[in-house]
């Protein structure tokens, strides 16, 4: 198997775990000095910002999960090249403190070392999951 095909698979094992809520094969895939990097603005998504090391991926986890349930965390795409793994994921999440569902899509980049994640970058549509949760308003112009 080459590289490109063990971090796909690596990829998909621990998003499909994560999806199900077990997030022992995250951990167990986790660098130990992971730079886990959450593209969100933390005054609006408290899990947002810099996590390091397995210290900050229980922080980071414990905040997502406080507030969002996932239903649904699907593949649309997955590409790696070297030691890069790029994948793009349609999720729907169940806001816990609105009742509502939201849908996004989510790009994620790894960099995957010695079957280990050193570094993870997460980026979505913050304003438009704000919206659907009811925590922000369009205002027409």
């Amino acid at each position: 198997m080459t590289q490109e095909q063990s971090n796909r698979t690596l990829m998909l094992s621990v998003i499909g775990a994560f999806r199900a809520g077990d997030l022992q094969p995250l951990f167990d895939a986790l660098s130990p000095d992971v730079v886990w990097k959450a593209t969100a603005p933390r005054e609006f998504f408290r899990f947002g910002g810099t996590h390091r090391g397995h210290a900050g991926m229980k922080e980071y986890t414990a905040l997502l999960f406080s507030r969002y349930s996932f239903v649904r965390f699907e593949p649309k795409t997955i590409t790696a090249k070297g030691d890069q793994i790029w994948g793009l994921f349609e999720a729907e999440a169940l806001h816990r403190t609105s009742g509502k569902y939201v849908t996004t899509d989510i790009s994620i980049r790894w960099t995957v070392k010695d079957g280990k994640i050193t570094e993870h970058q997460g980026m979505f549509d913050t304003a438009s999951v704000l919206m659907q949760q009811g925590d922000l308003a369009v205002v027409a112009a």
